[in-house]
C-alpha cells in the first residue's frame, strides 16, 4: 500500500532501478548468449552432419547429374545452397518465433511493469543473418567439396 497515504512513500529513481536492473539481469543476459551461441554452433554441426550423411545417400544421383552435364562447380553450389536455406530457414524461424512468444508474454509482464515491445529487435537479431550464411557456407562446405570431387565413372558402376 505505497503512496496511498502519508505512513509509507515510494520513490522509483530511473538511474538506481536502470543500475539495479543491469546488476540483476546483466549476468542472466550474458548467459542467455552463451547459450544461443553454443545452440548455434551444435546446430551447425547437426546440418554438417546431416548434409554430410546424406551425401552418402545421394552419391549415386549426384554422379547422374554429374553425368548428365552438371559441372563440379554446379554440384557444390548445389549443396551450398541447401545448407544455407536450412540455417537461414531455421534461423528466420526462430526469430520469428521468439517475437511471438514475446507478442504473447508481453502482457503478462507488463502486470510486474515492465513494457516489452514485441517489434522491437536488438543489434544482434540482424547481425544474425550474415552470420548464418556464414555458418551454412562454413558447414555446407566439406560435404559439397565431397560432392565435388565424386567420381562418376565409379560411382555409376557400383
Amino acid at each position: 500500500r505505497l503512496n496511498e497515504g502519508v505512513q509509507a512513500q515510494a520513490v522509483k529513481p530511473i538511474v538506481q532501478i536502470d543500475r539495479m536492473m543491469q546488476t540483476l539481469i546483466g549476468p542472466i543476459r550474458t548467459l542467455l548468449i552463451g547459450l544461443t551461441s553454443l545452440i548455434i554452433v551444435v546446430s551447425g554441426i547437426g546440418i554438417f552432419v546431416s548434409i554430410y550423411n546424406s551425401m552418402a545417400d545421394r552419391k549415386k544421383e549426384i554422379a547422374i547429374m554429374r553425368a548428365l552435364g552438371a559441372r563440379r562447380q554446379t554440384v557444390l553450389t548445389v549443396i551450398l545452397a541447401e545448407s544455407t536455406l536450412l540455417c537461414v530457414v531455421g534461423g528466420l524461424a526462430g526469430f520469428v518465433l521468439a517475437h511471438l512468444l514475446i507478442l504473447v508474454a508481453s502482457p503478462v509482464v507488463a502486470g510486474y511493469g515492465l513494457v516489452i515491445d514485441p517489434w522491437t529487435f536488438a543489434w544482434g537479431e540482424l547481425v544474425l543473418l550474415p552470420v548464418l550464411i556464414a555458418l551454412a557456407s562454413l558447414v555446407g562446405f566439406v560435404p559439397g567439396m565431397t560432392a565435388y570431387r565424386t567420381d562418376v565413372a565409379r560411382t555409376l558402376s557400383d
